[in-house]
């Protein structure tokens, strides 16, 4: 009973219009819902390339003239880079049957080496091929190491030190993991998710102000003897169901494709479940109101139409610009003054939940406090905006 005298109450009215408005356009609703699903996708897509690019299969090499040298050839093949040796042979149609690389002689190869002359290697590779520039990679870093041995026993048997002329000796080491390299891959969703809120409701949302003051509607709901604050807030309501609607569907569909992502071979033991995606979805909420309302306030602020899609589309490319400035500068965000930063203070909730860390939970409550009291002030300031008569003037 209580809900339907709500419902029939003025401000019922309104957010019922707005609700029906919002989620009656089909173009906001299609850039909500292929935005939130693009990027899920792309990271599924994203982690099989990396764990392919370490699992790769082994390169494939034609050696022409490669049986008047077979220490040659023995030396550069293992189990990663196959060396086929081959009597004769055109490289341009041994590269269109399969081969990364085709590697010739030339015909003196053996008298110039012996003589210590500077013997002619052919490297034929189709550059178009990704494989082929790759395995060009591998066969120089071997071919280098071959090269450099030479060169150290012909110095050794004419007296001469290595050393004098190799002052020192540089080994690169990579300390990585495959679990570091991964956690990169999930760093990168909280700013996509958080994107994400931006981009789901930015139509909505110019659509709801300048979009009905350029068709007048907007006038006609000033006049109702309606509160400016209930006004704002009814868009802000429905602003937000549209970008959060968008952060939840990115949410279902990473919790759905992550089963399938190679995870596990990255070192990644623990990613988003359910039950961190309804806490992530949650979380998210207060943040949902808080751009939907800066998006309306600009939006009102603007010109015109386009004016408000223009200055909108540079504001969300500017959180996430942030969020990736404040990963990379070294800025220790675990500080619980972070914690009551908007933005900052869901990516690393958003982030610490899809890893398994543990959250604590008043910094959440006071965070989620802060942006939801910037969020009314913000729907105050627009309350008050509406009472300007030039609010109204497209020009």
């Amino acid at each position: 009973m209580l809900r339907g005298a709500w419902f029939s109450s003025p401000m019922g009215a309104l957010v019922r219009k707005e609700f029906l408005e919002t989620w009656r356009d089909k173009r906001a609703l299609w850039t909500a819902v292929s935005f939130s699903l693009i990027f899920p996708v792309m990271l599924f897509a994203f982690t099989t390339y990396m764990v392919k690019q370490s699992t790769e299969e082994p390169t494939r090499m034609a050696f022409l003239g490669g049986d008047r040298v077979p220490l040659l050839a023995e030396r550069l093949s293992d189990d990663q880079f196959q060396v086929e040796v081959l009597s004769e042979g055109k490289p341009r149609e041994l590269l269109e049957s399969g081969y990364d690389l085709v590697l010739e002689l030339s015909e003196d190869f053996v008298e110039d080496y012996v003589s210590l002359r500077s013997a002619k290697v052919y490297l034929y590779l189709d550059s178009a091929d990704i494989a082929s520039g790759r395995a060009q990679g591998r066969l120089q870093e071997r071919l280098g190491k071959l090269q450099q041995l030479v060169v150290s026993q012909r110095l050794s048997a004419r007296g001469v030190a290595q050393q004098l002329l190799s002052p020192w000796n540089l080994q690169v080491r990579d300390v990585s993991t495959p679990s570091s390299r991964g956690a990169i891959i999930l760093a990168a969703v909280p700013g996509l998710l958080i994107l994400t809120l931006f981009v789901a409701s930015l139509a909505t949302s110019v659509d709801t102000s300048a979009g009905e003051r350029e068709r007048l509607s907007l006038e006609t709901l000033l006049l109702q003897p309606l509160p400016g604050w209930q006004l704002v807030a009814a868009k802000v309501l429905a602003v937000a169901s549209m970008g959060w609607m968008g952060a939840l569907l990115a949410l279902a569909a990473l919790v759905s494709l992550m089963p399938m992502m190679p995870l596990a071979e990255l070192g990644i033991q623990q990613a988003a479940t359910v039950g961190s995606a309804l806490g992530m979805g949650l979380l998210l909420l207060p943040l949902a109101l808080l751009v939907a309302v800066v998006q309306i306030l600009l939006a009102l602020r603007s010109n015109s139409f386009k004016d408000a899609q223009t200055q909108l589309s540079i504001l969300q490319i500017a959180p996430a610009m942030l969020l990736v400035v404040l990963d990379v500068s070294g800025v220790q965000l675990e500080s619980g003054v972070w914690q009551l930063v908007p933005l900052v203070a869901q990516q690393q909730w958003l982030k610490a939940l899809l890893v398994g860390d543990p959250i604590s939970l008043p910094l959440v409550l006071a965070g989620s406090l802060v942006s939801l009291l910037m969020a009314v002030f913000a729907v105050a300031l627009g309350a008050r905006a509406l009472r300007r008569e030039r609010l109204l003037n497209t020009g």
